[in-house]
């Protein structure tokens, strides 16, 4: 049992939480407080719900403060999560909540550096660090390990009356499903790094253990033994982001095509991320939606490629690792403008880091391999320029439909479960 706080300012934290409302509005409203507010669920067994304000207040911080790193949230200590949920009521007053953050701040409470930084911003602390956080508890950085080496693309634009129209248009209404979809795919994502721990770009799962990227990402075979692909790499609500799980690759599975070509490297990982317990049946794959295994909590454990074409203007959906930061999605304001056999150019916001991403249609099947992005201003219709947002608009990929033939071609394929 490891005590972190001084006596008066376990003293102060238990008189602060004895006056918030989601304390003293009964058991329900600390139940919620607990398990949904703060993500301390495994607590309420060894809580009163119904006991005294000052009992309960007590308790609370008691037990988060002597368990420790949280194992599902490896950045939190138990304590950080709860004071983090104190920073985010509304009936905290200015006073309480730069007292909650020093506490962050000064015990490290939250393994974060970034937001650390924040909070002495925010509530202008000068406070001395006197606890450090535990080595493996600290998240990967976002930044890129190298500058971005993605291709050079020359951008077409065959109808750009119509682009227009699109580009300009309000049409960002997506069914809700698509949510799902986004989230159910994520976890066959991850971010590929350096072993000391430097973004170099995104991959994706084909197989229970294959991943595809791009070749300009994993140049050559040596490149797998200091490469690691690190799955669950995401920011929670507030902003913090996990660890994720690391995977290593194995270095005796290589299979590319040069950039110039088809710019895609396969490796084979060494420990298959999506655990046996989440993986779905054949029957719930052939039965269930994205939707359903999803609220299950399955998986097929690797994403679905097909070899569909393109249409112009239709949208595509971009699941990447920009800038290396944690895991997001561009869902809207996304049109394919230029197809051929072997590359697909699109709108989009992308970075460096992003290379080796997967291109999704709208029913999150994954159609291309992002592999380059550019700005060309000069080059550009003068209505697209205000859209400029990111370091990339215009976008290229290859169709999976040419990768797929070459496995095909070259015998890949039969060591995938491509369906």
């Amino acid at each position: 049992m490891v005590l972190i706080l001084q006596d008066q300012e376990r003293q102060r934290l238990a008189d602060l939480l004895m006056g918030l409302y989601d304390i003293t509005d009964g058991s329900r409203s600390r139940r919620v407080f607990v398990e949904n507010t703060a993500g301390l669920g495994r607590f309420i067994s060894s809580l009163g719900l119904s006991s005294s304000n000052r009992i309960f207040a007590w308790e609370l911080v008691g037990c988060t403060e002597k368990f420790g790193q949280l194992p599902e949230r490896s950045s939190y200590h138990s304590l950080g999560a709860l004071l983090n949920a104190i920073l985010g009521l509304s009936d905290v007053g200015n006073e309480d909540a730069k007292f909650i953050a020093s506490l962050i701040v000064r015990y490290s409470l939250i393994a974060d550096p970034y937001y650390l930084e924040t909070l002495r911003d925010q509530y202008d602390l000068n406070e001395r660090v006197v606890r450090e956080p535990p080595p493996d508890a600290i998240p990967p950085r976002p930044s890129l390990g190298k500058a971005d080496n993605s291709p050079e693309f020359k951008v077409e634009i065959n109808r750009v009356q119509e682009l227009e129209a699109i580009t300009n248009s309000a049409d960002n209404f997506l069914d809700i499903h698509q949510l799902s979809g986004a989230l159910y795919c994520a976890e066959a994502v991850a971010r590929i790094e350096t072993s000391d721990g430097k973004a170099i770009g995104t991959g994706f799962l084909i197989g229970p253990d294959w991943l595809l990227t791009n070749q300009h990402v994993l140049k050559k075979q040596s490149d797998l033994e200091e490469a690691v692909a690190r799955f669950n790499f995401v920011n929670d609500f507030v902003g913090i982001p996990s660890k994720g799980k690391a995977v290593k690759i194995r270095t005796d599975c290589y299979f590319s095509s040069p950039e110039e070509k088809l710019d895609y490297a396969l490796v084979r990982l060494q420990d298959r991320p999506i655990e046996k317990e989440k993986l779905a049946t054949p029957n719930e794959i052939r039965e269930k939606s994205m939707d359903e295994l999803l609220r299950m909590g399955k998986h097929q454990g690797y994403l679905t490629v097909v070899a569909r074409g393109f249409t112009e203007h239709h949208r595509v959906n971009i699941i990447q690792h920009p800038d290396g930061s944690p895991l997001k999605v561009v869902m809207t304001q996304n049109y394919v403008t230029h197809s051929t056999d072997s590359r697909v150019q699109y709108l989009a916001d992308t970075m460096g880091g992003s290379s080796g991403s997967p291109i999704f249609n709208n029913q999150w099947e994954v159609v291309a391999l992002h592999h380059s992005g550019t700005r060309l201003t000069e080059q550009l219709p003068q209505f697209i320029k205000p859209a400029l947002k990111g370091s990339f608009l215009f976008n290229e990929g290859i169709p999976m439909r040419a990768i797929l033939k070459d496995f095909e071609l070259k015998g890949i394929d039969r060591h995938l479960q491509l369906r």
